[in-house]
């Protein structure tokens, strides 16, 4: 009895010690009370998420993992520090607006984790709503460990924000001394801070692979570094001779070590030619070129589809179980492959060589499924215009029912795919529409940054006569005239490279606005072109005080003045008819090329209402209890007769029920 009435004393402490718990690994919780445990334990627990990354680059100090879990997100934070230490997930490079957490571990051993945010960026105030749980924390030889789970949508839409696909940057700080007995953290007292880009609302990584596996490393061949800011540096390779057939099902990206820092992005692209030996071969042995540079060789400009392709921390890729990509061309693959390496060096080091690559896993063991790619969005031509000065531009690119009628009747899977813009670049969403009527969003990243491209896992399955639409969102503000669409990355681009399967011939499925409605948002006319002025260029017309100046010369020096045209422009983009580009991958054309059509007539939109955070949504009891008592409520007057007493009750009731049903609530 003795012992029943002490749980129930220690019970309320308990409870309220809910994120203040002692540091303590799980497995060692069961020991025995009487049993006494030195502070600041060494005790390791093993523990790995299936993510994760430096926060600090290659200084190794600040890791960070996670795993999924249904509708939790679990964290595990390494510092090299004995004083406090800070996680914050933001939209933007501030702690202001962000999700924050903090904890440390006190001499006696005990562990505290707390939730925070920042209304100015520079200070901290403690969440009234503690939404962070504490599983374990400890120090073990100057190293502090922290790990806490959180829902992924905690519903303080005040103070803390949803774990999403988009993209993260995770800002860290840690202090070298804890905060005093009693008080917490003060922001200006941190010693070290600094963030980076990362994608956390992602599929578990494949943790097993089968035997037999084959690997294939893509390098640069050893490239130096030019004491230049940003490099692209594209080269040729060639499949290794393989026996038979092979699929790659992975990559795993190799830093070589000390370059992590210059290291930006690798991809790696399929290269087609009538006559492959005869236009690649030639260059497999070189070294390579300087990328969309004059002096890159027309050949590399056939190397298109993207097979494989890693951004700044991005991890490994796996294809699921169920399908592989074919390398080699004789087996619906390519065998020559373009490699591009993206590499910043802001502190212009020279004599710099690198040798960091990709690391394919190829195996004779072929899955059931063909896999190929898909590149869906905008054409890449210098039509594709985005005004400057705009804080919010959309480009629109479409994959219409008349491209996607050429797949299977059964149809294609869609596992992953990369979207891509360039500098501007600050959204991107994939929408799908069958019927006329629109499916729920596949893709859609609201805070989409040019820095991290990595392949992005989602899955949705495409019909024939489905049409997929991709929108982009750009911020021009920092352009003083039009951005073109090209391949340099002071040009624009809007892409998703989607991985699927079983293959199909189709491999590129775009549009772009015609010349006719780009010129009517412009508000010019041109002179037609015969054999005799075709050297002349493109000419205005009309308006007759630009006549006879080239289009390029009317876009760059008056266009950028004209807001109007901008605004017709956004409009041409959105709703104007579009000319479709539908191929395979030697090119040839599976439709009429340049076949104009217009957007689907969408009658059923697509509205996403997350009941997650709507109470009426999870208990009935509790709207039927909220409606009852609105429906009486007290009449302030005692004039309203009874006929007008029933009109506004029968007004309230109506306008009641249409807000819960807008905010996903039920009533039965």
């Amino acid at each position: 009895m003795q012992w029943l009435v002490t749980w129930l004393v220690c019970l309320p402490v308990i409870l309220k010690a809910s994120i203040n718990i002692n540091t303590l690994p799980p497995d060692f919780r069961r020991m025995d009370f009487s049993e006494r445990i030195p502070p600041r334990s060494t005790i390791n627990p093993a523990w790995t998420g299936d993510h994760s990354a430096a926060l600090d680059g290659e200084q190794n100090k600040v890791l960070v993992s996670w795993s999924l879990m249904g509708d939790q997100v679990e964290f595990q934070v390494e510092a090299k520090t004995s004083g406090w230490v800070a996680m914050a997930l933001s939209h933007t490079k501030s702690i202001k607006g962000a999700d924050i957490v903090i904890g440390w571990v006190q001499e006696n051993g005990q562990a505290t984790l707390r939730d925070f945010h920042s209304a100015d960026g520079r200070t901290i105030e403690e969440d009234e709503s503690q939404d962070y749980e504490l599983v374990v924390g400890y120090e073990d030889e100057g190293v502090t460990v922290l790990r806490f789970r959180r829902k992924i949508e905690t519903c303080d839409s005040d103070y803390d924000l949803a774990i999403t696909n988009d993209t993260f940057r995770v800002i860290w700080a840690y202090s070298d001394q804890d905060p005093e007995p009693g008080t917490v953290p003060v922001w200006s007292t941190l010693d070290r801070a600094g963030g980076r880009l990362l994608h956390i609302f992602q599929g578990s990584v494949q943790s097993t692979l089968e035997p037999n596996l084959k690997k294939w490393v893509v390098t640069p061949n050893h490239v130096t570094l030019p004491e230049e800011e940003t490099l692209y540096w594209c080269t040729i390779v060639k499949l290794p001779v393989l026996p038979q057939k092979h699929h790659m099902v992975g990559y795993i990206p190799k830093i070589q070590p000390g370059n992590e820092r210059f290291v930006h992005h690798m991809m790696l692209y399929e290269c087609h030619d009538p006559n492959p030996d005869d236009t690649f071969k030639q260059h497999v042995y070189k070294s390579g070129y300087k990328c969309y540079n004059p002096n890159m060789p027309d050949d590399f400009k056939k190397c298109k589809g993207i097979v494989a392709a890693w951004g700044l921390g991005g991890e490994s890729f796996y294809f699921p179980s169920d399908a592989g990509y074919p390398v080699g061309q004789e087996h619906g693959g390519a065998t020559y492959y373009m490699f591009e390496v993206h590499y910043e060096n802001p502190g212009l080091h020279a004599n710099i060589l690198d040798n960091s690559g990709l690391e394919l896993l190829l195996t004779p063991n072929l899955r059931p499924h063909d896999s190929s790619m898909l590149t869906v969005g905008h054409d890449v031509s210098s039509l594709h215009l985005v005004p400057p000065g705009q804080l919010s531009f959309t480009t629109v690119g479409h994959c219409p029912a008349q491209c996607s009628g050429s797949l299977p009747e059964e149809g294609i899977r869609v596992f992953a795919g990369l979207p891509h813009t360039h500098l501007l670049g600050r959204k991107v969403k994939l929408r799908h529409i069958r019927n006329g009527a629109e499916l729920p969003t596949p893709f859609e990243d609201l805070h989409y940054d040019f820095n991290y491209q990595t392949m992005r896992k989602f899955e949705f399955n495409m019909l024939p006569g489905d049409h997929l639409i991709t929108e982009c969102v750009y911020n021009s503000m920092t352009r003083d005239s039009y951005t073109r669409g090209g391949m340099s990355v002071e040009d624009e681009m809007c892409m998703v490279f989607l991985h699927y399967y079983p293959a199909t011939s189709l491999a590129h499925c775009v549009s772009k606005l015609p010349l006719k409605n780009i010129l009517l948002a412009m508000g010019v006319t041109l002179w037609p072109v015969s054999p005799s002025t075709k050297q002349l260029g493109l000419r205005v017309r009309s308006p007759e005080r630009y006549q006879n100046l080239t289009l390029s010369d009317y876009l760059t020096v008056v266009l950028p003045g004209d807001m109007d045209a901008a605004k017709r422009l956004q409009e041409a983009n959105l709703h104007h008819s579009h000319q479709a580009e539908c191929y395979n991958f030697g090119k040839e054309n599976i439709i009429a090329d340049s076949l104009e059509f217009s957007p689907p007539r969408i009658h059923s939109p697509y509205y996403h209402i997350d009941d997650t955070c709507n109470p009426y949504a999870k208990d009935e009891k509790l709207f039927l209890e909220t409606f009852q008592k609105h429906y009486n409520y007290p009449q302030k007057s005692e004039k309203i007769d009874s006929g007008a007493e029933s009109v506004q009750r029968r007004t309230f009731v109506l306008l009641f029920v249409s807000l819960v049903v807008v905010a996903g609530g039920k009533l039965f």
